[in-house]
């Protein structure tokens, strides 16, 4: 106990000393009004901070609340400052570049008409610069510390979308709607699907000659919302083949297929398969590209794509399941392999090509067409939970932040 004691006079002392230092040092242009661990605040830069508040005609109870409010946030951005310089995080000038260019860019201005825009308003650039990049760097201590680490249960965001309403997506379409009305009251679904799928191929006038029996009627719904279409109509929009069409299904008019010609709410997905290997000391380029031809004309001749993925492969993760990557949207692959991926033809194994992970081929199985209207809408979901997880821990963090820190008011 009698050591705690003399620690805590020892840890006194040395801030005694600092501020003594400090103000000493500062006395002459500047004082110190807070004392935030080893740092210091000045009465300058909380002057510079009033200066965003119109505190004109406030009243003396008023200006001071203000202006403890400013004290406080300072401090809580010195302790920001300091805990993202204890975990190492460090901003590039590569990285204060480009958000410089997407300031820049969403304003409508180059980086150099920024800066003027900046000096005009008697701002000094290379504080601004400096402001910038301890913002970003507190924006990814946040990002690091909570928004990564936030997770939301399927429970959770199924929960959220019961009982809260989003905004209506504004999902359009225009779609062709092919209808079989039979008239011998014995189709069934399968012979439906025989029929409907025809059209794909050869058209509607020779499904017509083939089947006389059968009303196939066509309609064509121009622009309209996803959301005010049938419910039997959005669930069979989701997932779309390659060419846009629905699968068959039943409605009151009879056998329903639907053709979607324009969307706003519509992407493409691709089930591709892969595998990658990389150069090292015993194989070069050329002898992973003879092993890759290898590959691929065994595959073309019949053998498994799955099983020298399985053999071959150093990503392991999609190797264990043959080299499968499931449906995925081009966004999530990297330049080259999207390229190679939206010009190989379902069937066929690709040429092979490098990316910045190694050498690689693939086979594509499929392509489809998917409705990402839900998706938007349980990505909303999912944004505000995190929101709201994010600020509660956030909220906690700080409040210990301060709790562990050496803080003096200096008045």
């Amino acid at each position: 106990m009698r050591i705690e004691q003399i620690m805590n006079k020892l840890k006194s002392l040395f801030f005694m000393i600092l501020f003594l230092l400090v103000s000493t040092s500062y006395s002459l242009q500047d004082s110190v009004v807070a004392i935030v661990n080893d740092k210091v605040i000045l009465q300058s830069e909380l002057e510079e901070k009033m200066q965003e508040f119109n505190i004109q005609n406030l009243s003396r109870i008023e200006l001071a609340k203000i202006k403890n409010n400013v004290l406080d946030q300072l401090i809580e951005e010195s302790l920001l400052d300091q805990a993202s310089s204890r975990m190492g995080i460090r901003i590039s000038d590569i990285d204060l570049q480009n958000s410089l260019k997407l300031i820049a860019k969403n304003q409508g201005l180059t980086v150099l008409q920024l800066k003027d825009a900046v000096e005009k308003q008697n701002i000094s650039y290379v504080k601004y610069l400096d402001q910038l990049r301890r913002n970003i760097q507190r924006q990814e201590l946040f990002r690091t510390q909570f928004t990564n680490r936030a997770y939301v249960s399927d429970e959770e965001i199924e929960s959220f979308l019961k009982n809260n309403e989003l905004p209506q997506i504004d999902g359009r379409m225009k779609i062709k709607e092919y209808v079989i009305s039979d008239k011998t009251h014995k189709l069934n679904l399968s012979q439906a699907t025989i029929v409907l799928d025809g059209f794909k191929a050869s058209g509607l006038e020779d499904k017509e000659k083939k089947y006389p029996a059968y009303d196939i009627k066509t309609t064509t719904i121009e622009d309209i919302q996803v959301h005010k279409l049938p419910d039997i109509y959005q669930s069979n929009l989701q997932i779309l083949d390659k060419d846009k069409f629905s699968r068959v299904f039943k409605t009151g008019k009879g056998f329903t297929m639907l053709q979607v010609l324009e969307s706003n709410v519509l992407v493409e997905e691709y089930k591709v398969s892969h595998i990658l290997m990389s150069t090292n000391p015993m194989k070069g380029p050329k002898e992973i590209k003879n092993n890759f031809y290898k590959i691929k004309t065994d595959v073309q001749n019949g053998e498994s794509f799955s099983r020298y993925a399985e053999e071959f492969s150093i990503d392991k993760a999609s190797a264990i399941k043959g080299g499968t990557l499931g449906w995925i949207t081009k966004e999530l692959v990297v330049e080259n392999f999207r390229k190679v991926m939206i010009n190989t033809k379902v069937g066929e194994v690709s040429e092979p090509f490098n990316t910045r992970f190694g050498w690689h081929i693939l086979y594509l199985e499929d392509k489809r067409m998917k409705n990402i209207s839900d998706n938007i809408r349980r990505n909303q979901a999912i944004s505000i939970l995190k929101d709201r997880k994010v600020a509660v821990a956030k909220k906690e963090w700080l409040a210990k932040l301060k709790d562990q820190a050496y803080i003096e008011y200096v008045r």
